[in-house]
């Protein structure tokens, strides 16, 4: 069964107009000038933000340019996502992934930008990686935590095995779906249908 993502309110859409506004101008300057020319006061400009603002946002200038190490809740929160597809880890995982996001909206003028700095520019690569393997590790963590807690759910002997190869799998399926939200208007939402249909089709290709 797939959860309808909850509806935001407006605070919640200036903060990510806020949010995509500095992106884009992080990755737009990237493309511009090279990824170690840019920095946060002439990112500040371009967006028309104060420095302090910035800092709210992002912590670093590295992650405005291809994204940010995603916090992963611990403990009793991330096991209650968990908790709602407990015969469908991947599935779990999704939601737990755009839970800590704070919402299932992909921008997708950020999505080609990054897409193109990433074709255009090493050093982009380097970064994406470096912030993907943080967000892997916290997600694997709390995926092993949740595995020992409920051994009843567990498809492999390895709690460990087990978490890093369905962590992998929700990577490279919101991966694989990124070059679809990039031809969107706008804000596109990451569905769980959607996501379900990316499950499907990796069965197809494993045959």
């Amino acid at each position: 069964m797939t959860e309808a993502p909850k509806p935001e309110g407006l605070r919640a859409r200036k903060r990510r107009a806020t949010e995509n506004a500095i992106e884009t101008s992080a990755v737009s300057l990237a493309l511009e000038h090279g990824v170690e020319n840019v920095t946060v006061e002439a990112i500040c400009e371009q967006a028309d933000i104060s420095r302090s603002t910035f800092f709210n946002y992002f912590p670093a200038r590295d992650y405005a340019i291809v994204g940010r190490a995603i916090g992963i809740p611990e403990g009793s929160d991330a096991f209650e996502v968990l908790d709602s597809s407990p015969d469908n880890l991947p599935l779990g995982i999704f939601r737990l992934l755009f839970a800590a996001i704070g919402h299932r909206q992909v921008n997708a003028e950020v999505a080609r930008l990054r897409a193109r700095l990433m074709a255009e520019q090493p050093e982009a690569v380097r970064l994406t990686i470096s912030t993907l393997l943080e967000s892997s590790y916290h997600l694997t963590t709390v995926t092993i935590a949740w595995l020992r807690e409920h051994p009843e759910h567990a498809k492999l002997d390895s709690p460990e095995r087990e978490a890093t190869l369905a962590v992998t799998l929700v990577h490279g399926m919101v991966a694989a779906h990124m070059h679809v939200w990039a031809r969107a208007d706008g804000d596109a939402t990451a569905e769980e249908n959607e996501f379900l249909q990316a499950l499907d089709d990796y069965r197809t290709v494993l045959g």
